[in-house]
C-alpha cells in the first residue's frame, strides 16, 4: 500500500497494530544519492571509523524519499508467515536542503518512481530529538495573544465598517449554536483588518481573531469560547495537531523502535544511518559514539546480505544483490508459505516487476530472511519464528561492509573486527604511474592485488599468504629498484615516508582526495541486479590490469566516453 499525506492518518493505526503483532519488520529505503567525490569513495582498506565517516556524510547530505516496511508474523498452526507491506513517500522537513544525484533520480524514474506523488503528497518527518526540543519550548504564555489597544477612528468608512462588524458580533455572541464567524477578506483592507484585531478583540472577552485561507481566499475567522481556559485548550490542541503533521512519518519509526521488534534489511548500513540521522538524532561524528546511540535506541538489526555471504548460501549464490538473492532462494530453497494479512496489501513471491520500489524491496528482504533461516534450522524450522533461531546469534547487529578486504561487517554494538595488515605495502607515486609499472615493481611476490586510493597512492596486497616477516625482507629490494619519486613502505610504518600527509595509513585517502567537487555516484537501493562498476578487484600477475576510468581513484585514459554518464549498479547492493 502506498502511503502519502492524504491517507497517512487513516493508515497509521493499522500500521501500528501490525508492528505490535509482528515478529519482525523488514525495511528498505530509496535515496536521492549515495556518495560524492573522492572523500566518500569506498576503499577496500577503510577502517571501521573511516567507513562510518563516509556513510555518515552520505546519510547527512542526501535525502531519503521512500521508505518501505513489511511486517511478518509467524502462524505456527499453518507453518506460514502473514505479512503486510506499506510504502511511504517522504518529502522531509520544510526548508531542509539536501543533495541529489541526477543519474540516481533518472534511474528511479525509469523504474516507475512517481515523483509527482513525492513532491505533491510526500510525508514530512521530524527527529525525536527535534520533537523533544520543540515541546520543551512550549508554554501556555506563548499561546496567549497580546491584549491590543483600540485604535481611534476618524474616517467615515472605517466607522461604518466597525459599526457593521460590531452588529454582527452582537448577533454572533448571542447565538449559542454558532462558535465560528467567518468574514470574507476579499474586500477588507489591511487597515480594516487591524481594526478587527485591535478594536473588536479589546471589546469582547474570550474570542480569537485570525486570518485563515479558505478556497484559496484569505478570510478572517472569529472564534468564541466559554472561558479563557477553553480558548487556551483549543490553542494547545491545535498546536499539537500541527506538530503531529510535522512529525509525520517519524510516528511509524517511533512505533518500530518502541516495539523492540527486530529490524531486517539488505545491505542496510545506509538505511539505518538515514533513519537515525533524520528521525532519531543527528549522527555523531565518532564511530564509537554511534554504537552508544544504537544501543540506546535501535532494536536488534539483521542484514540479509551478510547472512547470504556465508555458507551454505555463498556456494550456490555468487550474486548476493537483493533481486538475485530473492530469485535463487525462491527457486532452490523452498520458502515457507506467505499469506497477506486480512484487509491489507502486500506482494507475492512470484512477482518480479516491482524491484526498486521500497515496499517491494522490503518484502523481498523479509522473504530472503525467512527462507535462509528456514534452511539453517533444517527440519526444526516449523517449531518457532525465524527470529528465534539460534543461528542468528552470529549476525545480530552486524551489518555487511561492502567492498572491504578484511572487515566483512560493521559491529553496531560490540568490538570491531581485528585486522592484521602488516603484510600490506603502501606505494606513493606520481599520477602518471600505471598499474603495470606497480605490478613490475612487485614481481618477486606475485600475485598481488592493487587497491588505488587515488592517482598517487596505492595499496599492494599479496594474495598468497605471505607473512609480514617475508614482506619486510622483500621491502629493501623493492625500495632499491624503485624509480625516482616512487616510495614504498609497509602499512603502519611511517618512518620511510617523508610526506606528512601520509604519515597515518588509516586515512591517506581522506587527506589526498579531499576534493570538494561533488562527483556524484549512484544511488543505494535503486539498483541491485547488475555487476559492480565500483569493485576493487585487481588482475592476476599474468594479465595486465584492466584500464577503467576512475578505478579506485586511479585515473587513466581509455573509453571514457563509453561509461560517461552511465548509472552503474554495483553487485554489492
Amino acid at each position: 500500500m502506498e502511503v502519502t499525506k492524504e491517507n497517512f492518518e487513516e493508515v497509521l493505526p493499522k500500521v501500528a497494530d501490525l508492528i505490535k503483532k509482528a515478529d519482525f519488520v523488514a525495511v528498505d529505503a530509496e535515496f536521492t544519492g549515495l556518495s560524492f567525490g573522492d572523500t566518500t569513495r569506498y576503499c577496500e582498506l577503510d577502517t571501521a571509523e573511516e567507513r562510518y565517516a563516509k556513510v555518515r556524510e552520505a546519510a547527512k547530505s542526501f535525502g531519503m524519499i521512500q521508505f518501505g516496511i513489511t511486517t511478518f508474523r509467524y502462524i505456527r498452526e499453518n507453518s506460514a508467515y502473514r505479512h503486510a507491506t506499506f510504502c511511504f513517500y517522504l518529502l522531509g522537513k520544510t526548508g531542509e536542503i539536501l543533495y541529489y544525484d541526477n543519474s540516481s533520480l533518472r534511474f528511479l524514474a525509469d523504474n516507475g518512481f512517481n515523483f509527482n506523488k513525492l513532491f505533491k503528497s510526500g510525508l514530512s518527518y521530524l527527529s525525536l530529538m527535534e520533537e523533544a526540543e520543540t515541546r520543551a519550548k512550549y508554554s501556555v504564555k506563548s499561546l496567549e495573544p497580546l491584549t491590543p489597544s483600540p485604535l481611534k477612528v476618524a474616517e467615515e468608512s472605517a466607522k461604518k465598517f466597525l459599526n457593521e462588524t460590531e452588529a454582527k458580533m452582537k448577533v454572533f455572541m448571542m447565538d449559542k449554536s454558532q462558535d465560528v464567524l467567518v468574514i470574507p477578506g476579499t474586500t477588507i483592507s489591511g487597515f480594516f483588518r487591524k481594526l478587527l484585531y485591535n478594536n473588536i478583540v479589546a471589546k469582547y472577552q474570550n474570542i480569537l481573531i485570525r486570518s485563515i485561507t479558505t478556497n484559496s481566499e484569505r478570510n478572517i475567522e472569529i472564534r468564541k469560547f466559554d472561558s479563557a481556559e477553553s480558548r487556551t485548550k483549543f490553542l494547545e490542541d491545535e498546536r499539537e495537531q500541527k506538530l503531529d503533521k510535522q512529525i509525520g512519518f517519524t510516528h511509524v519509526i517511533r512505533k518500530i523502535l518502541e516495539s523492540n521488534k527486530p529490524i531486517v534489511g539488505h545491505n542496510c548500513v545506509l538505511d539505518l544511518l538515514h533513519v537515525i540521522d533524520k528521525m532519531v538524532q543527528p549522527l555523531p561524528e565518532q564511530w564509537e559514539e554511534l554504537k552508544t546511540v544504537v544501543k540506546s535506541n535501535i532494536p536488534t538489526v539483521y542484514d540479509t546480505k551478510l547472512i547470504a555471504k556465508d555458507p551454505p548460501f555463498c556456494v550456490d549464490i555468487p550474486n548476493t544483490s537483493l533481486g538475485a538473492l530473492h530469485s535463487v532462494l525462491c527457486g532452490k530453497y523452498c520458502p515457507p508459505i506467505f499469506i497477506v494479512e486480512d484487509g491489507c496489501e502486500s506482494y507475492s513471491i512470484r512477482e518480479s516487476s516491482k524491484a526498486h520500489d521500497a515496499g517491494y524491496d522490503a518484502f523481498m528482504t523479509g522473504v530472503c530472511f525467512v527462507t535462509m533461516v528456514k534452511r539453517l534450522d533444517g527440519i526444526h524450522w516449523k517449531e518457532k519464528s525465524a527470529v528465534k533461531s539460534k543461528h542468528l546469534v552470529l549476525y545480530a547487529n552486524r551489518l555487511n561492509n561492502m567492498n572491504s578486504h578484511d572487515i566483512p561487517f560493521l559491529n553496531l554494538v560490540g568490538p570491531d573486527v581485528e585486522v592484521k595488515r602488516s603484510q600490506i605495502f603502501c606505494v606513493e607515486c606520481p599520477s602518471t604511474t600505471t598499474p603495470v609499472q606497480i605490478h613490475e615493481l612487485f614481481q618477486m611476490i606475485r600475485p598481488v592485488k592493487l587497491v588505488w586510493v587515488n592517482n598517487t597512492f596505492v595499496y599492494v596486497i599479496p594474495l598468497e599468504g605471505i607473512d609480514s616477516r617475508k614482506c619486510k625482507q622483500h621491502l629493501k629490494g623493492i625500495q632499491a629498484s624503485c624509480p625516482p619519486l616512487i616510495r614504498v613502505r609497509m602499512y603502519g610504518d611511517t618512518s620511510s615516508s617523508k610526506r606528512k600527509s601520509l604519515s597515518d595509513d588509516a586515512a591517506p585517502h581522506q587527506e589526498r582526495g579531499a576534493s570538494h567537487a561533488h562527483e556524484y555516484k549512484r544511488l543505494k537501493s535503486v539498483g541491485s541486479d547488475q555487476l559492480s562498476q565500483m569493485t576493487l578487484e585487481s588482475p592476476s600477475a599474468e594479465d595486465p590490469p584492466p584500464i577503467c576510468d576512475g578505478d579506485n581513484g586511479k585515473k587513466v585514459d581509455t573509453q571514457d566516453s563509453l561509461f560517461d554518464g552511465v548509472f552503474s549498479i554495483p553487485d554489492e547492493w
